[in-house]
Order: C-alpha cells, then sequence, then structure tokens
C-alpha cells in the first residue's frame, strides 16, 4: 500500500532557487511599486542613501499600510492564490513578488509599515540566517528595534505607509575590474529613473497621479506615443470583449524624427531606440508589459518606425496570456494574435507615409534628380542638368574644361556615401546639418590654394 512522506522543499536551498529568478534591478524595483499602486499610495520615493559601509536601497509609499498580521502573512513566499480573482487594479497576482523580487537584488528584506490609527510593524527576511538555520525564521521586530532601525524613513507621526529595505545588495557583486559600488549604483538608479518613467507613466497623469521620485528627483513620464507632440497622429481604435472586461486596442503613430524636440528624442532611446522600440506595447492594468517588438506579427523596418499598437489587458485575463511570476513577459493567446493582425497594417503604412512625405520634400530640389527604374528595380541619385548656376558656369568653359567638370560631377555623384548616410539617418538623424558647408568647403580651397602658393 502506497504512503505519503513530506517532501517540502530544502529552505537552504529553496532560498537559493528565489534568488535567481531572472529579476533586473529595475524589474524587481517595479514589482514592489505595484503593491504600492494597489495599496493606494500617492507618493512613492526611493532612497540609495549613499556614504555608509554598505549601500542599500529603500521604497517608501504612502499607501495604507498593513496591521502586524497582515504584514506577516504577506511576508509569506505565495501568500495568494494566483486563481484567485483580483479586483481592477490590482496589480498582484501570485503573492511572491515582493519577496522574490528583494531575494534577488538582496540578502536582507526588512518591510516597516502603518496602517491609519496603529503602531508601527516590522519584519525581516535574512537570508544567511536562513541558510545558516536552514528554516524559514522570519524576524519580528519590536516598537523599539523598529524606531532605533537606522535606516527608518516612515514617519511614525503620519498616518499611513509602508517602507521596503533592501541591505546586502547581491546585484552590486564586483569582479576585480569592475567600478566601485557607488558608481555601479548611481547608474542603477539612473536606468532604473527611466524604466520607472516608461513602464509606469500612465499613474503619472491625471486627476489621480502618483508621484514617483528617486533621491528627491521627481520623475516625469515618458510617453511612448508622444501623444501631445506635434505631428503625432491617432489611428484605429477597439475594443474586444472577454470575460474579465475589455481587451483595449489603439495605434499610434509617432512624427517624424525631424519634427521631435531634442529632449523627446533622447527620452526614446534617440532614432534608433524608436526604430528598435516600434511595435507593440501591451499594459496589464495600466502598467507596460511589453514596450515595443511586434511578437512576429509583422517585420521590424526603417519605414515602419513611427508605428506603435496599444494593447490594455485586464488582469483577469493573466492565466490566458500567460502573466509570468515577474510580470515582465507574456504570450498573446492565438485569438488576440488574429485580431491584432488586423490592427498592424494602419499604423504601419502611416509611418511609411511619413517618411515618404519627407522624402518627396528632400526631393524636390534644384540640385539633384532621384531617377527610380521601375523596369530594373533600381535608385540612383543624379546631379540635376537642369540647374540654371551650373548651366551658366558650363557655358563659360572651354570645351576641355567642360568634359572635366562632367567627369569630376559623375564621379561626386556615384562616390555619395550612401552607407554612412543611411547608418546616421537610423541613428541620429538630428545631428546631420548640412547649413554651413557651402563656407566650409570655400574656406577648404582657399587655405589649399594659399598652401600651395607658399610651397612654389
Amino acid at each position: 500500500m502506497s504512503r505519503f512522506a513530506d517532501a517540502a522543499p530544502d529552505p537552504k536551498s529553496h532560498i537559493k532557487t528565489l534568488m535567481r529568478i531572472g529579476y533586473t534591478m529595475s524589474s524587481a524595483v517595479s514589482d514592489i511599486l505595484d503593491n504600492s499602486i494597489t495599496a493606494n499610495s500617492k507618493n512613492i520615493k526611493i532612497y540609495s542613501l549613499l556614504g555608509l559601509k554598505e549601500i542599500n536601497l529603500s521604497i517608501v509609499d504612502d499607501g495604507d499600510g498593513m496591521t502586524p498580521e497582515e504584514l506577516i502573512h504577506n511576508m509569506k513566499i505565495g501568500c495568494k492564490n494566483p486563481s484567485d480573482n483580483r479586483s481592477r487594479g490590482d496589480l498582484g497576482r501570485f503573492g511572491s513578488g515582493m519577496k522574490t523580487a528583494s531575494f534577488s537584488q538582496a540578502r536582507r528584506l526588512t518591510v516597516i509599515s502603518k496602517q491609519k490609527g496603529k503602531a508601527l510593524c516590522a519584519a525581516i527576511w535574512d537570508i544567511d540566517r536562513i541558510e545558516n538555520e536552514n528554516t524559514w525564521c522570519l524576524e519580528i521586530l519590536d516598537e523599539t528595534e523598529i524606531k532605533s532601525h537606522p535606516l527608518i524613513l516612515i514617519d511614525e507621526l503620519k498616518e499611513s505607509g509602508t517602507q521596503v529595505i533592501w541591505e546586502k545588495l547581491s546585484c552590486l557583486n564586483k569582479t576585480n575590474h569592475s567600478l566601485d559600488n557607488e558608481t555601479i549604483m548611481a547608474s542603477n538608479l539612473s536606468d532604473l529613473g527611466e524604466y520607472i518613467a516608461l513602464h509606469f507613466h500612465k499613474f503619472m497623469d491625471g486627476k489621480n497621479k502618483i508621484n514617483f521620485s528617486v533621491n528627491n528627483s521627481l520623475l516625469q513620464a515618458i510617453d511612448p506615443f508622444m501623444t501631445r507632440a506635434s505631428g503625432y497622429q491617432e489611428g484605429r481604435s477597439e475594443k474586444l470583449r472577454c470575460k474579465g472586461g475589455y481587451i483595449e486596442i489603439n495605434t499610434h503613430v509617432l512624427p517624424h524624427f525631424k519634427r521631435m524636440n531634442d529632449n523627446s528624442l533622447e527620452r526614446l532611446g534617440g532614432a534608433n531606440g524608436i526604430v528598435q522600440n516600434q511595435g507593440l506595447y501591451i499594459y496589464r492594468e495600466n502598467r507596460l508589459i511589453n514596450a515595443g517588438g511586434w511578437l512576429g506579427l509583422a517585420k521590424t523596418s526603417q519605414l515602419g518606425a513611427l508605428a506603435r499598437v496599444e494593447v490594455n489587458v485586464p488582469s483577469a485575463l493573466d492565466h490566458e496570456w500567460s502573466t509570468d511570476v515577474k510580470k515582465a513577459s507574456l504570450q498573446l493567446p492565438p485569438r488576440i494574435k488574429k485580431e491584432l493582425k488586423k490592427f498592424l497594417s494602419d499604423p504601419i503604412k502611416r509611418s511609411k507615409r511619413v517618411y515618404t512625405y519627407r522624402g518627396k520634400e528632400d526631393q524636390a530640389n534644384k540640385y539633384w534628380n532621384i531617377n527610380e527604374n521601375q523596369i530594373n528595380k533600381t535608385i540612383s541619385y543624379q546631379i540635376s542638368s537642369d540647374n540654371a548656376l551650373l548651366s551658366e558656369i558650363f557655358n563659360t568653359l572651354p570645351k576641355e574644361k567642360q568634359s572635366q567638370l562632367i567627369n569630376y560631377l559623375g564621379q561626386l555623384a556615384e562616390n555619395l556615401p550612401l552607407n554612412h548616410i543611411y547608418q546616421k539617418m537610423s541613428d541620429s538623424p538630428r545631428e546631420i546639418s548640412q547649413e554651413n558647408v557651402t563656407d566650409a568647403l570655400l574656406e577648404s580651397i582657399l587655405s589649399r590654394v594659399f598652401e600651395e602658393k607658399i610651397n612654389e
């Protein structure tokens, strides 16, 4: 007759597995921010107090806070059933995010919380203690220990809030060739600010907006669709009914690079970033999960660089969309793939039209002819023979000089640096400037003639 044995995972081994789920610092902090948003926070502040013996990180919010009983429950791994229904706006799912995100970045997690009308409470997970004792030993602090904690930032006089503290940061492990910890942390915080500004941009506007800051620097939202910029185009929109409510699909076309200001272009990663990040922007309860890429539904192209498709998904569809623990990736259900394909052609065509229009503007000048041979499927760029100034110069030259001029202009057109122009137009189009090339050419020629006369 069969029997049953307790095969619960060994705490020492299990914690090492949880530490390697695969968060970056930005995605790990975002999991903490999800909890703060769900707790109705209006101000979320991230601090890394420098100058201490060991670098640390704190996320402080003014949300609902927790009672001691709620805190102990929420410190458990998998404290929620992922199959349970979530209320609209609840960014949680597995009940493990705060812990797994924290364990991936730090060996010591402290959570201090206060609910309205209640005293402060705090608990600590210390990976060193778990490994040494091989038990899930959660440390509960008393009131005196909480108030004397060297990193406490929560004001006990305030109504409510929570502080998550990361210590003994494993994400700063160095090799002999690495930068010092403070330099690494400064770079991580800069990346974190950009990540939050993009992935939580929908929470940063409107009457219920949330303020996010990093070391007292208030973050400004990054709108990946540039909806308020001159030249932005709004495309087709539709709502698809589903068991959790609606999936909302909106299409967008960004302005051409030439119409973007330098700051907007830089915040979207420059021209190269805009090209690479064309595609689908999928949101779960207004939080960005997938930032660009066509997920196999279309090909990335230079002409489609300005096309964006926004998809808003309710958390009720997490199972169908295979949302992972980190809430950083998902899979498109077959039905949604079929529906989305209907929306892709419009923004891509609009993006191509913007480029085509700019191309026609460039083509309409008196110096160059752009010849497109439909039979041979070739395009060539030729110096215009109809230019009045060129004709005037040509007619003043003797025949032998006329031949030299024609030969020179032909070689000039043949040696147009097309590959370099394409690369720079893709990476940094706003850096290209042709405004003073005539003066520069004249100065260069005169300087060369002057040197030749001296050498004579």
